[in-house]
């Protein structure tokens, strides 16, 4: 049976910045009535009882579960699962005073400053969770992250190894030291660890991201299409946010080189022939017309178009017909610059478009 948190602290550590203005003198009624509201809406959240009590210039807190096997820091850890860190986060500083050498509160503390941007506080906390229990690896990695958001890859380093000694196939280690190789240039270094961070959680978009990221940067000719299907998963598990931000515009950089590739040098006359035949098809739709047509076009290459891929064929709701992704660009392109001469695709077609533009204008005279 868990047994209640109890703690005593001097009045004169209590920290003043939590309470009002007016309440900030120790040992006034104003100042222990604060304190008394203070701790009762910081385990509100956890259910149960909270008792306050002043003695001799002490504060003394006893908090009794409403669930007597219930224990209280694993209570806390849940708020922190839930992201509720303004709940979590007094707990964990006024039972780290009490219980200065408590690993779990130190390395949870640790992680919330983290996460939090108050990094050098975050590394002291995380320095002492890993003398603390050595062999815990996630307490290294936490240690590493702080390091490497405060720019000091020279910390993360040595605790990323030490992690991934400790725990060969732990996916957090080996992705964030996978992500710090990469950072450093050493793309083939990345590649290994990432590799494995995602044979450990195959469902992590983020590691899944970089590995594509460190083939593109080792050799994107040898590994495009590894790092496209690599992209493509992460659209897959992630299609929203930064992530797939990322992945889209990495995708489209693929396929931009292939269909350079393609030309040399020199114009794609296949991606003239598509602009001017979209100039031809759009003439003349009125905003409205236009609107539903790029609205079902962006929507088609969100999860990214396989431009050079002339086989595999495409229908529009809004127009008749099949289409090829790299026809399908051509009309994206063509519809954003009849809306706005400045916008475009985002796609690099502009001098296909150009020169279709100027066979266009020589059909109208003639």
């Amino acid at each position: 049976m868990t047994q209640p948190i109890h703690f005593v602290l001097d009045e004169a550590v209590v920290d003043t910045s939590l309470l009002p203005r007016d309440a900030g003198v120790p040992s006034t009624p104003a100042f222990r009535k604060a304190v008394v509201e203070y701790f009762r809406k910081a385990y509100a959240s956890l259910g149960g009882m909270v008792d306050v009590d002043f003695r001799d210039g002490t504060v003394a807190v006893t908090w009794w579960p409403s669930n007597a096997d219930q224990d209280p820091i694993a209570a806390i850890i849940d708020l922190l699962q839930e992201g509720r860190y303004a709940d979590a986060r007094p707990m964990l500083e006024t039972l780290l005073r009490v219980q200065p050498e408590n690993h779990d509160l130190l390395y949870n503390l640790g992680m919330v400053y983290s996460d939090e941007g108050r990094l050098e506080e975050a590394r002291q906390l995380l320095r002492r969770a890993t003398k603390l229990v050595p062999d815990h690896a996630n307490s290294h990695v936490a240690l590493a992250v702080a390091a490497l958001r405060a720019g000091d890859t020279d910390e993360a380093e040595p605790a990323l190894g030490r992690a991934v000694r400790l725990e060969p196939s732990n996916p957090f280690a080996l992705r964030t030291l996978g992500t710090l190789r990469l950072m450093r240039g050493d793309a083939a270094g990345a590649i290994d660890f990432l590799r494995r961070a995602v044979a450990a959680a195959p469902g992590d978009a983020i590691a899944l991201l970089t590995l594509a990221q460190a083939l593109i940067e080792g050799d994107i000719d040898a590994h495009s299409g590894e790092a496209d299907a690599l992209f493509k998963q992460v659209l897959a598990i992630s299609p929203h946010g930064e992530i797939a931000e990322k992945a889209r515009d990495a995708r489209r950089r693929i396929a931009e080189r292939g269909f350079r590739d393609a030309s040399g040098s020199g114009l794609r006359m296949d991606a003239v022939m598509y602009c001017l035949s979209a100039m031809e098809t759009l003439e003349g739709l009125t905003r409205a017309q236009l609107a539903p047509i790029l609205m079902e076009l962006a929507a088609l290459g969100q999860a990214g178009l396989p431009v050079n891929d002339p086989t595999r064929k495409f229908r529009l709701r809004s127009l008749p017909g099949e289409f090829t992704a790299l026809q399908l660009v051509c009309l994206m392109h063509a519809g954003m610059k009849q809306l706005d001469p400045t916008q475009g695709s985002g796609f690099d077609i502009g001098r296909e478009y150009e020169a279709a533009a100027a066979m266009h204008r020589g059909n109208a005279k003639s």
